[in-house]
């Protein structure tokens, strides 16, 4: 993954843990978590790089590349 030039905050809402290989080769072949987060724009759906947070994490989402897509990933602040 590369990290993007901008990030933005967010407090996760919910997460889940997909016990499957990820799409991206790159990116979680032993399972991934994903989270729904609230950020300034509303409740978004993503990826989270990292443990599986729970409720109330606050993080940031980073842009990152996975093969040929851009997205964005839950990064959680450290504790």
């Amino acid at each position: 993954m590369s990290p993007a030039e901008s990030q933005q905050p967010a407090t996760v809402w919910s997460s889940t843990f997909i016990p499957s290989k990820s799409p991206y080769p790159e990116f979680g072949q032993e399972g991934y978590s994903v989270a729904w987060v609230d950020t300034g724009v509303g409740l978004l759906q993503v990826l989270v790089d990292g443990a599986r947070p729970v409720p109330g994490t606050t993080g940031r989402l980073v842009g990152a590349t996975l093969g040929a897509d851009n997205v964005e990933v839950f990064r959680a602040d450290p504790s």
